[in-house]
């Protein structure tokens, strides 16, 4: 099968692991202008999004990713850390399928949260891609938050 590519709606946001959280906020809010939209601790890790013009970066501590017989976690497909790049799609099911149908390998299942669907593929150079469809009407992370 031919593959068509996927119908992006929008960026949804951008995300990266630092090592220094504390830093990582002092550089990017003091130095670049980014304001923190919100803060979400977690078990063992934390994320901070911060925007700027309407660009959301989430900044993330480090988080050591965990596997099982399950595959890899989907919130971590990488062994360490959560660089990404999140686009947001009408539809996570189907996409998911359409590209598993063209061949391509996705790194985890659809995982459904309380707010959204998503799944991971890759770049050519290893670089995650969340394909997320929101719930609620809502196109990108910061409308969680707002």
């Amino acid at each position: 099968m031919d593959l068509l590519p996927v119908k992006i709606d929008c960026l949804s946001h951008l995300g990266i692991t630092v090592r220094d959280l504390s830093a990582s906020l002092d550089f990017y809010t003091r130095v670049l202008g980014f304001v923190v939209r919100f803060t979400d601790e977690q078990d063992g890790w934390t994320r901070v999004g911060l925007e700027i013009n309407g660009i959301l970066l989430e900044i993330f501590s480090p988080h050591r990713a965990s596997s099982s017989s399950a595959g890899p976690d989907p919130f971590y497909p990488k062994d360490l850390g959560r660089p990404k790049i999140a686009l947001t799609v009408a539809d996570a099911q189907a996409t998911y399928q359409r590209l598993i149908d063209a061949g391509v390998a996705p790194l985890c299942p659809v995982t459904t949260t309380r707010v959204s669907a998503f799944f991971f593929i890759e770049d050519p150079d290893g670089t995650p891609i969340q394909l997320q469809e929101f719930s609620g009407g809502r196109r990108r992370v910061a409308d969680l938050f707002a």
